[in-house]
């Protein structure tokens, strides 16, 4: 198994990829480990973790990005928002899922899997645009 370690920055910012490790790995103390993480570069990465949206919170970690947290649960609202906010959200990344509504503070928990998969598709021909710039 492995784990989400941090991000891999190019340029202005744009991410360009993640860097991984193995799960037992970094359970271990640090002084004791001696396995490097690994980085996948690519030409962006979606962000599509769920409530945790750890790809963007590394981000904001660093100062590029500001979160605003999930909101409270209003089923009516959040499946249209969901989609609609769904799509780049800094330089090489795009985000989907319920990572949306971390991101931008939208309700939380409406959706179901309609509005799940309409933000997954979303996040695709966001990508798919990204790609061919």
């Amino acid at each position: 198994m492995t784990i989400f370690d941090d991000v891999i920055l190019r340029e202005n910012n744009k991410v360009g990829g993640v860097v991984i490790n193995w799960t037992s790995v970094s359970a271990l103390p640090r002084e004791i480990t001696c396995v490097d993480p690994v980085g996948l570069e690519s030409k962006l990465v979606i962000d599509a973790t769920g409530h945790d949206a750890v790809v963007v919170k590394k981000l904001e970690a660093r100062g590029l990005t500001k979160t605003k947290g999930f909101g409270a649960m209003w089923v009516e609202k959040s499946e249209d928002l969901l989609v609609e906010h769904t799509g780049e959200v800094h330089p090489g990344l795009v985000v989907a899922g319920m990572a949306v509504t971390t991101t931008y503070g939208l309700p939380r928990m409406g959706p179901t899997f309609g509005a799940m998969l309409l933000s997954g598709r979303k996040a695709a021909e966001s990508a798919t645009q990204m790609l061919k710039k």
